[in-house]
């Protein structure tokens, strides 16, 4: 396997490196404990004007 491209973390260097599906998983979990910001919130949309056909 070549030096560039590892499938299992360097134990020489002690360093885990976390997968990309981790950190999103993890992502995912601290936003879900953090309170997050407020929804943005809209004006009620106006209903549609229905013209006769033909």
């Amino acid at each position: 396997m070549s030096k560039s491209h590892r499938h299992w973390p360097d134990l020489a260097s002690g360093r885990v490196a976390a997968k990309p599906r981790d950190l999103k998983r993890r992502k995912q979990r601290e936003a879900m404990l953090r309170p997050g910001a407020q929804a943005p919130c809209y004006p009620e949309p106006e209903p549609p004007v229905w013209k006769p056909l033909g």
